[in-house]
């Protein structure tokens, strides 16, 4: 990295939901149960170039799949 610009100039932004606050295998929320995490709403800041949609791919995956086993439980115990 060679310096910062203002926002309207940036190439990318970082932030989001800090990894330690999720279980990485689910991408569930570790405060607050039901709650799943994917893509660019994480903190995790990849080189361009198809590192980003690569994680927001896998990631998305993984949470929708718990998400979905998440709510499927739920509904079976009433």
């Amino acid at each position: 990295m060679n310096g910062t610009l203002d926002f309207e100039k940036a190439f990318v932004t970082g932030g989001g939901v800090k990894t330690k606050e999720i279980m990485p295998k689910e991408m569930q929320s570790k405060l607050m149960p039901g709650l799943f995490f994917c893509g660019e709403v994480l903190d995790i800041n990849g080189y361009t170039g198809g590192y980003n949609i690569t994680c927001a791919l896998v990631t998305g995956h993984t949470a929708g799949e718990h998400a979905a086993r998440f709510a499927s439980l739920r509904r079976q115990q009433g």
